[in-house]
Formats: C-alpha cells, structure tokens, sequence
C-alpha cells in the first residue's frame, strides 16, 4: 500500500521523503537487521537537524507537519514504525518555503502504540519531544516550605494540636482515681473529668474549621498555644476541693485551644499539600501523633500522680515551645480562590446562623448526656438532649441555603460519604467512650495497678499506632480506602472481644497486652483514611471545615457512648458507687455490638477510591 499522494506544491522535500520510505521498507523486506535502527541515535539525529536548521526555521512563517501512513509492513515490523515516526519528527522540523501544505495523519499500529507506550514509561523526554502526555509526577517539598528539614518541623508543629487533643486526655484519663480524692467528686461525676473537656473542643472545632479557611490561619496557631499556655497555668491552682469549678473551667479553656488547634492544622495541611502520595504521608503521620500522644500523657500523669499540679505545669512549658516553633515554621497563607481569577473568601462569608445552631445544638446535647449520669437522669437531662438533637437537624437544614456553609455541601453529595460518618461515629464512639474509658477503670479499680502502671502498659498503643499509620501511607494510592476502613472497624472490636474474659486475677500479657495493641489499629486506620478522604473531596477553601467535621464526629461520639455506657454500667451492677466487674462487662458487650455494625456497615456502603497523585484540588 503505497503512502497517500500530496499536492505537487510540496517540493522537493516530500518527495524525497517518499524516496526514503520506499528504502526503508525494501530494506524491510530484504532484512530484519538492516531494518533495526538504533531510537538514541535517530532522536540525536533529529536534535542535530533541528540545531543546524534553527536559523532558516526562525525566518520561516508556515512549518509542515508530515505525518505518514504505515504500510502492511510497517505493521509487520515494530522498528520500522519507530524509524518511519523519529524520520516524521525530523522532515517536520524542517523549514517549507511553499505557501500551501497539506497535513497527512498517522494511523498507528498496534504494536506501535505498544512500542510508544514503553517509551513514554522509561524515557519520559522522550514522549515530551513526541508530544505524548507523560505520567503525573509525585509532589516534592512544597515551595511553601522551601526545605525538607523546614517541612519536617512545620507538620510535627501541625501535628501538634492532635497530639494535645490525646495528651490532655492520657493524663487525666489515668488519675481518674487520684483526681476524684484530690477534688472531692463522686464517681457519677467522673465523666465530667473528660466532658468538660470535650464539650468545648467540639463547639472549637466547628466554628474555627471554618474561620481557618477564611483568615491567615498562622496567627490563629499562635493565639491557640498562647491560649492554651495561660490556662496550662492558671491550672497548677486548681487542684483542691474549695476550687473544683475553677478545675473545670480550666479544662474547658484547654478544650476550646485545641479544638482551634486541630481545625487550623488540617486546614494549613489540607491547603499546602495536594492529594497524592505525599499527602497520605503526612496526613498519616499526623494521626500517628494521637495514640503516641495519649501514651506520652498517660506517662506524664502516672509520673506527677504524687503531685497533680506538675501535670498543668509541664504542659504549659511544652505549649509555649510549640508556640515559638509555630511562629517560625508556618507560612503565612492567605484564604485561597478555588478558581484561579475568582475573589477569594472572606470572613464576611462565614455562616454565622449556622455556626449558632451547631454550637447550641453540642451545648444542649453533651450536657445533657454528661450531667445525666450525675444526677440520675433527671427530665432536664433528657428535654437538653432532646432540644440539641432538634437544633442539630436543624442546622443540617440551615445548611443548604446559606451562601458558604459551614460544612461543605458537597461533601453530602459524595457517594459512600454518609454511611463512612455514621460508621465512624460508631466504631470511634464504642472504642473511646465505652472500651477505653472504662478500661483504664478495670486496671485502676479491679485490678488495682498505679496510674504510672497503666500508663504503661498503654505502650502498645503508642508502638502499634505509628505501625498502622505507616501501613496507610503505603497502601492507600494502591488499595481502595474501604478495605483499610473495614479493617480499622474489625480492629475496634478486638478491645472489647480481649477484656470481656477478663477479671481481677488475669495477667497482662495474657489478654491485656494483646488487646490493647490490636486494637491501636482501629483509630489511626480509620482517621488517616477518613482524613484523607474528606479532605481529598472539597475545595481549597474549605479544608478546615472538613477536617473539623471529622475531629467534631470523634468528640460527639465519645461523649455519647460514654454516657449510654455509664447508663448500662449503673443499671447492670453498681458495688460501692462503682460500676462493677459484670457492669463493666455489659458496656463492652455494647461496645463489641456497635463495632460490629459499624464494620457491616464499611462493608455494605462505604467506599472509598485509591489516592492518585492530582495536579490540583477538587473544583
């Protein structure tokens, strides 16, 4: 099949095109090695021919794109298809002088789209110089940042405000019993020891995700450890009876910091770092920081139990160095357009009717679920939890009318989106509120350890936590999340499966030790997937909304299932105003219950695609 003819305007040239052809293929035919050319040499041809040329090329207005059309042969030979393309690339470099040129398409064969294939893959120029689209490149230090060893400070300073979200948990978690005699409380009003701090975080979150997206979120950082510092102060005074209040309120300024914290860091994180592999990376490593982080505060109290007020002290000179290294490594970013020549938001477009119902609606819901097991769940208990349900719906009715949401629509909108929450609110809820809280009772009460003791024998938790998140940095771009979230479900429910054998005489390494180390899988999994999903499927714009969705979710669901899990316990068995061993027993058949629906439901419903590396956010 001889090539397509061209108009006799095409000089000289094309015809000694054709000339070449008619060679190469007789040559072909003739013999397989003299067919064989060499591609490294053809492309230094080709470079060489444009250099000689250039001077000619520049004076000339109309440049010929000659393509040809392969013969039988040619498709019976994968090198002649590669000569014949590198001999295209050279003649169209070439300066025409005729004012009218025809174009003649090239119809590729199979074996020569396989041919080009291998070369795009293993010589990357190479496809530039053809014009072939090259495969997406993984991202590098961010400009942002200007260094790795600058990178690596700033996301251990994001990193932060998760690992005080877990710290200021650990410590107090671990003298539940030390702190009850120090303040003079009941073992009813023990949940306040963690409610009072979560209650504030949660209204925190949901209001600062949003004002992190739309303010310079640098010196928000800063404000919140400068906050979070005064308050670490003030609380070395607080620990006596006479000034039990005054101990609440101070761990309600801790809540309220951190929960500014947490948002600010995933909005700065979610900003700089486009999803990919290296997004995975840090967003992994910075939920590594969370059970390390409750493990360290778990330490920390077991160190100071003799005397508590070192707890509050320590912690303020840990927050003011993590004020200085905040100051210095976090750029300072402005809010972002999500569409490049489009105004950027301003805090003028914050939801304010929005952000009243959320934090009304948290305010009546977790004191009431709180202060219910206090005071034995009087009506006003139940009509709070009721009129915070009732806001919360209708703040999820707000929602869809408002100009910017606090919550991003679109994340409602996302397939799998809604099963994924209410999943996590159960998983993350049963093994907060009703595995591990109450687990700490069983090694402290039961089983009569020190707080110092428990601390450690939480240090699987710490070892098995950054295990899992390193696992999910390498394995989210290649497996669907989904099947990292199902296992993260899995994963919960072993907490509650290895206690529920348990009694007072069971060593640690018999069922203890595995459960605890089994079970680090379930949060760090199910965060870091989770994180990254959410914060993959919005906007620029609104990264710190999504994440404070999550971290909002988290302290929802461990408020809650702490308050159903204490109801259990006090209805089941109570032994000298303590919740017994069969009562204990009873919330983790709870909590294996709900763990187990939460992973039926990751299997039914969720479902999350492999991370690939993206040249930019969502639009």
């Amino acid at each position: 099949m001889a090539p397509t003819s061209m108009d006799a305007t095409g000089g000289d040239i094309k015809n000694d095109v054709y000339t070449a052809y008619e060679d190469l293929g007789s040559t072909a035919a003739n013999s397989r090695a003299h067919s064989t050319l060499s591609l490294s040499t053809t492309e230094d041809s080709t470079r060489r021919n444009s250099e000689d040329d250039d001077a000619s090329y520049r004076q000339s207005q109309d440049v010929t794109d000659l393509y040809t059309v392969p013969t039988t042969r040619t498709r019976g030979n994968s090198h002649m298809g590669e000569a014949l393309e590198n001999l295209s690339r050279t003649m169209s470099s070439m300066p025409e002088q005729h004012s009218e040129h025809q174009d003649l398409r090239n119809v590729q064969s199979r074996r020569s789209e396989k041919s080009t294939r291998y070369s795009i893959k293993h010589m990357p120029g190479l496809a530039e110089e053809g014009g072939s689209p090259t495969l997406a490149k993984q991202q590098g230090v961010p400009p942002e940042l200007g260094s790795l060893t600058a990178e690596m400070i700033f996301v251990l300073v994001c990193s932060a405000g998760l690992m005080f979200f877990a710290f200021l948990l650990g410590d107090i978690t671990v003298n539940q019993e030390k702190l009850k005699t120090a303040l003079g409380i009941s073992n009813s009003q023990l949940p306040w020891l963690l409610g009072a701090y979560t209650l504030p975080l949660s209204l925190s979150v949901v209001i600062s995700g949003s004002l992190s997206d739309l303010t310079p979120p640098r010196m928000i950082m800063v404000g919140a450890f400068a906050w979070l510092t005064v308050w670490n102060i003030v609380g070395v005074f607080t620990i006596s009876s006479s000034r039990v209040i005054l101990f609440y309120i101070v761990r309600a300024m801790q809540g309220l910091a951190i929960g500014v914290l947490v948002s600010a860091s995933m909005s700065i994180l979610g900003r700089i770092y486009k999803p990919g592999l290296r997004k995975n990376k840090v967003f992994s490593a910075m939920s590594a920081t969370s059970p390390f982080g409750f493990w360290l505060g778990g330490i920390q109290g077991g160190a100071f139990q003799n005397c508590l007020y070192w707890i509050f002290g320590s912690n303020a000179i840990i927050s003011g160095l993590c004020l200085v290294a905040a100051f210095m490594v976090i750029p300072p970013l402005k809010p972002m357009a999500d569409i490049v020549g489009t105004e950027a938001p301003t805090i003028r477009d914050f939801d304010f009717i929005g952000a009243s119902f959320a934090v009304l609606g948290c305010v009546c819901l977790l004191f009431g679920l709180t202060q219910g097991s206090v005071v034995n769940w009087s009506p006003y208990t139940y009509a709070l939890v009721i009129v915070g349900i009732l806001l919360l719906i209708a703040f999820f009715f707000v929602e869809r009318w408002v100009a910017r949401p606090l919550i991003p629509t679109r994340l409602w909108e996302t397939k799998g989106f809604t099963p994924l929450m209410i999943a996590y609110f159960l998983g993350y809820g049963a093994f907060s509120g009703c595995w591990q809280f109450f687990a700490v009772q069983f090694m402290l009460r039961v089983q009569q350890n020190s707080p110092l003791t428990v601390a450690l024998y939480l240090l699987p938790n710490a070892i098995v936590g950054v295990l899992a998140t390193w696992v999910v940095s390498k394995t989210l771009h290649i497996v669907p999340g989904h099947y990292i979230y199902f296992t993260a479900m899995l994963a919960f429910a072993l907490g509650p499966a290895f206690f529920l054998p348990q009694t007072s005489g069971t060593t640690y390494w018999a069922l203890s030790f595995p459960g605890i180390a089994l079970v680090t899988f379930g949060p760090d999994l199910s965060f870091a997937a989770a994180s990254i999903y959410i914060t993959s499927n919005v906007r620029r714009s609104y990264q710190g909304s999504a994440g404070s969705l999550l971290v909002t979710m988290q302290n929802l669901s461990s408020a809650v299932m702490t308050a159903v899990g204490d109801a259990i316990g006090n209805k089941v068995d109570v032994t000298d105003g303590n919740i017994g061993v069969d009562g204990l027993r009873a919330i983790w058949w709870f909590a294996l219950a709900a763990e187990v629906v939460a992973a039926l439901i990751t299997l039914i419903w969720v479902r999350i695609p492999k991370e690939d590396e993206k040249e930019e956010h969502v639009i």
